[in-house]
């Protein structure tokens, strides 16, 4: 065959990109010795619910307290202080600030060191770095020509400080700036994911994205927005919401944080919070002793005003889309605010009741047009 030939130039340009494609041999994992070794321990940043060298996401709509809770997290690392009942591993942290101003970060700051009882010295002095980027460019990543996520320069700084410091945490506040990608992009999002994760595993901590979810996301009670690659991209998801109030049209203070996905801890964990001083804090829990008398109290408040409805006439339903519906007609009722018993909780009541066999639902009426009440048994 002529080595001019058509035929010669194509294979001389296989055997040219063969071997310019030859690759090392794959690393298999050598297991051959594990029979003799002792099982590692897992590494957390935070036991139990932020696990070291993963990268993750904490979500929550626009004014929710995102960012204090987690700079809150940071100085709890640098201090050896608790957040939210845990203990965070001591160590350094960095925090990227792309939505406020210095002013707003001293602010923040001065509440929570003011909480855990410790100066600015100490905060310094343990490794807390803050990096303002308000009004500057603060992408992390961004797709280039050929649509694949490429870190800017910016990344490559921040990735050389992670390798320096070693922090126990970076938080990037927040995604819509750092990112430039499409967020209903699948491929797009798990680059963006491993590139923080290789944040994580060059400082050894974790890495936490704070975003915001969309109005699907919301709605769901996701947290999250755009593709269902964002659940599974990240180790673990933590989402902060608001939540309303039986008899407060727009409870601002009350904060109800979900640990949605932990990839090697407990999943479903929920910390209510209340704003106070500033700050985000765990609401104080009752007892098992006071949870049972409240319980009883309900329980014997519902039992009461059930009883009396009856004696009047006035029907009860344990529908809850009926304009009757027990729990809301008895939490308008004096006994019930007395003593400040919620609507959920006479719902309760009532699903306790019925399963302790102390009230049924009895029909009633003409056998052509039957309604349902609730009844007290005898």
């Amino acid at each position: 065959m002529d080595s001019t030939s058509p035929e010669a130039e194509i294979i001389d340009f296989l055997l040219r990109k063969e071997k310019e494609e030859k690759r090392e041999p794959l690393a298999w994992l050598d297991m051959s010795q594990w029979d003799h070794e002792e099982v590692p321990d897992r590494e957390w940043t935070i036991r139990e619910r932020v696990p070291a060298r993963q990268a993750g996401l904490f979500s929550g709509e626009g004014g929710t307290g995102k960012s204090i809770i987690e700079l809150t997290k940071n100085v709890a690392h640098v201090t050896g202080k608790d957040w939210l009942g845990s203990l965070p591993e001591l160590g350094a942290g960095i925090h990227l600030v792309s939505e406020d101003d210095n002013n707003e970060v001293h602010i923040r700051l001065a509440a929570i060191t003011g909480h855990y009882n410790v100066t600015f010295k100490e905060v310094v002095d343990g490794g807390l770095h803050v990096l303002p980027l308000l009004g500057q460019d603060a992408t992390l990543c961004a797709p280039a020509r050929n649509g694949l996520i490429q870190t800017t320069a910016l990344y490559k700084q921040i990735y050389e400080a992670a390798g320096d410091i070693k922090p126990k945490n970076i938080s990037i506040d927040t995604l819509s700036r750092a990112y430039a990608g499409s967020e209903i992009d699948r491929a797009q999002v798990y680059q963006f994911a491993t590139h923080m994760q290789a944040l994580a595993l060059v400082s050894g901590g974790s890495v936490t994205v704070l975003s915001h979810p969309s109005l699907s996301g919301i709605a769901s009670g996701s947290g999250l927005s755009g593709s269902t690659g964002w659940q599974g991209a990240f180790r673990f998801h933590q989402y902060l919401r608001g939540i309303k109030s039986e008899t407060e049209t727009d409870n601002n203070n009350a904060r109800e944080l979900v640990f949605r996905k932990n990839q090697y801890g407990p999943l479903g964990e929920t910390i209510m919070l209340r704003y106070q001083r500033g700050l985000f804090l765990p609401q104080a829990r009752a007892s098992s002793f006071e949870k049972l008398a409240r319980e009883s109290k309900c329980d014997e408040v519902f039992m009461h005003l059930l009883r009396r409805h009856t004696g009047q006439g006035r029907n009860v339903s344990d529908k809850k889309t009926a304009p009757n519906y027990a729990p809301a007609m008895f939490v308008e009722e004096a006994e019930a605010k007395k003593d400040a018993i919620r609507k959920p909780e006479l719902t309760d009541a009532m699903r306790r009741l019925f399963a302790a066999n102390k009230i049924y639902v009895e029909s009633y009426g003409k056998a052509s047009q039957l309604h349902s009440r609730i009844a007290v048994k005898i």
